[in-house]
């Protein structure tokens, strides 16, 4: 269900419905139209709501299989007739909606032996392909290309321009994929972990000495896009953010002189660059590119949700926790945020912990705050985060924190000694390697809130020395991945002294 889901949403938000197409393409009151319907509101979700909407009819329940299937190839069809025109998409991607589009065409032309209309389009398509730098679409079209000029019409002036363009457009093709293999290669240690991976750099270093020499002879739109990005993981795999900040400033440059509208190279160099000025302190370069780089992130995709979770980040960093609480609104009540992926829920999951922390403090107004959010319980949220429980170095530290904060704002002592007995043992075995030294301070310190029996000045006391150890290494210089301190441990830790009492508590044994 999940496949056509997805393809009803595609297709809902477009202006078929406005412009009647889709009247062309489900037949009005039909059985198809009706669970394209249901979809489309939110009613069907899943195969038991699909067989509840036709549980009256015995034989609409036997055919359901078979009307899924019909609809998903209706819908498939369908695509073709979508406007790609649309303000959200930049000038690259309109054209390469329109060039493949064209390019479709043209082959169905040439197929039916309308070979006058069929060249004629892919040569001037050739125009757009070169000018946006299509370089695999360009190498399909001077393919057929040459084939004609030699085959067909035994032009042979044409003919060699056709392959010395070709052998150009091959050998960049060959290199534009060698840079998006290394790309991928090292991003696959990347995606379900936010732990440091030092590992990462020594590789990404020897993949861009490779590709470097290409890079500087010929400035391919794909090359320098997955070349640059291999380059930013030599500093941002160590979590270098000044040396990445200055990459992203170049990189953004370079594509802000292209002919056309970059779009996704855009989105992820600023993307980047905020993510240095959040961790370099500078707040105030980081809400002016957040502002400016907006135009380039269409609302409800992945990068949309992606750049919202810096926009959170970066006001729980400046101590905006009402506008960090409105965002977070924002976001978990978006139409696309349940379908989202692992990653981007169960991040916005361990967010509202914090936010619901910070809302049992006083730090939001409880005005502003949802029934919704009212009811947060800890116990459920550690069943709704299955992905970055299993990052043992990385967000599970988030998690566990967040935890014990509850525990003691609620004034549960003996749970809190419970989780903090637990973190004690994930210290030694996790939380050691290079880039997690805030974390392990700040766990040590709180650690000596059970031994110095929750009394608020002998729990500074013991804690004296890991306080130091924090207040020496800040987060712009801690070599530590952004994503893991939601809240800065300083300022956690501020909270945390401040729910303490002056009175010893003593824990059952």
């Amino acid at each position: 269900m999940r496949d056509l889901i997805e393809l009803v949403g595609v297709i809902h938000k477009t202006k078929l419905k406005v412009a009647g197409t889709l009247k062309l393409v489900l037949e009005p009151g039909s059985r198809m139209e009706m669970l394209y319907d249901a979809i489309a509101q939110k009613k069907v979700q899943s195969d038991d709501d699909a067989r509840e909407l036709f549980k009256s009819s015995a034989e609409d329940l036997k055919g359901l299989p078979s009307l899924k299937n019909k609809l998903k190839e209706r819908l498939t069809d369908a695509i073709f007739l979508l406007d790609f025109k649309d303000s959200s998409f930049s000038g690259r991607q309109k054209a390469f909606y329109e060039c493949y589009k064209k390019w479709s065409a043209a082959m169905m032309l040439l197929i039916r032996n309308a070979k006058i209309n069929g060249i004629d389009m892919l040569e001037r398509l050739l125009r757009h392909t070169r000018h946006f730098e299509f370089t695999e679409l360009t190498l399909d079209i001077l393919r057929v290309l040459k084939l004609q000029y030699s085959t067909v019409d035994g032009d042979l002036k044409k003919y060699e321009e056709a392959k010395t363009h070709y052998m150009r457009y091959e050998k960049l093709w060959l290199m534009e994929s060698k840079a998006e293999h290394y790309y991928q290669d090292l991003m696959v240690r990347y995606t379900n972990s936010k732990s440091t991976k030092l590992e990462v750099t020594d590789i990404a270093r020897s993949y861009y000495a490779e590709l470097s020499p290409y890079m500087e002879e010929n400035h391919s739109f794909k090359l320098h896009l997955f070349g640059r990005m291999i380059h930013l993981l030599i500093y941002n795999s160590a979590n270098d953010y000044v040396n990445t900040a200055k990459l992203c400033e170049e990189a953004i440059a370079f594509f802000d002189k292209k002919g056309y509208d970059s779009g996704l190279p855009l989105q992820v160099f600023y993307y980047n660059l905020i993510v240095c000025y959040l961790q370099l302190k500078e707040f105030n370069k980081g809400q002016t590119v957040i502002d400016r780089c907006e135009y380039y992130f269409e609302e409800g995709t992945f990068n949309w949700f992606k750049l919202h979770e810096l926009f959170f980040q970066l006001a729980m960093h400046t101590g905006h926790y009402e506008d960090a609480y409105r965002l977070y609104e924002k976001v978990t009540t978006h139409p696309r945020f349940d379908d989202k992926t692992p990653q981007i829920i169960e991040m916005w999951k361990i967010f509202q912990a914090y936010m619901f922390y910070l809302i049992k403090m006083g730090k939001v107004p409880e005005g502003v705050v949802s029934e919704k959010l009212t009811k947060f319980k800890i116990n459920k949220f550690l069943n709704e985060i299955p992905l970055f429980s299993k990052d043992r170095s990385g967000m599970n530290i988030s998690v566990l924190i967040v935890q014990i904060l509850h525990f003691i704002a609620d004034r549960e002592y003996e749970k809190s000694i419970e989780r903090i007995d637990s973190i004690e043992k994930y210290l030694t075995r996790y939380v050691k390697e290079h880039g997690t030294a805030r974390s392990n301070a700040f766990i040590k310190m709180l650690l000596q809130i059970p031994v110095g029996n929750f009394h608020r000045e002998n729990v500074l006391r013991k804690a004296e020395r890991y306080i130091k150890q924090l207040l020496d290494l800040p987060l712009e210089a801690a070599n530590q991945s952004h994503e893991i301190e939601i809240v800065p441990f300083e300022a956690l830790w501020d909270l945390t002294i401040g729910s303490l009492d002056m009175k010893v508590y003593k824990p059952k044994k």
